[in-house]
């Protein structure tokens, strides 16, 4: 009888790990990068823009979404056990992204043009760990 409720409690306690380590790990990260995605489509819509047709809003979007994405990306290497390669991909993004974020701070001459020299890396490091990393692991969005 003791036996029989010690199996029953192992098996449980067993099921309960399995369902919750595969509900953290396997969504979290895909959200953090869709979440991510979300914010690159938005710094994507503003960058062909000339200054004097964006507004005060749009510059704050712009600064918003470098901050999400540099905080989703600190996030990723803080919560998850990352490998070499991916945590140097994200402090790259991390760095672009905060180019962004820093320089919509800033004054508006020449906004645009570092935005979009700071995007265009940020694709570039985007792309490298979802080509590297979306075939493995099935993580990327």
């Amino acid at each position: 009888m003791l036996i029989k409720r010690f199996t029953v409690a192992g098996l449980a306690l067993l099921f309960v790990c399995t369902i919750s380590v595969n509900s953290y790990a396997a969504g979290s990260s895909k959200e953090i990068c869709a979440s991510s995605a979300k914010e690159f489509q938005k710094i994507n819509r503003l960058k062909g823009y000339f200054p004097e047709e964006l507004t005060d809003a749009d510059y704050e979007t712009l600064r918003k979404a470098g901050e999400v994405m540099k905080n989703n990306e600190q996030e990723r290497i803080e919560k998850f056990n990352v490998d070499a390669n991916t945590r140097a991909m994200s402090q790259v993004v991390q760095i672009h992204a905060g180019n962004i974020e820093e320089r919509a701070r800033g004054d508006k001459v020449g906004l645009i043009e570092d935005i979009g020299h700071s995007f265009r890396f940020l694709f570039l490091s985007c792309r490298s760990c979802h080509q590297v990393y979306k075939t493995e692991e099935g993580l990327a969005p």
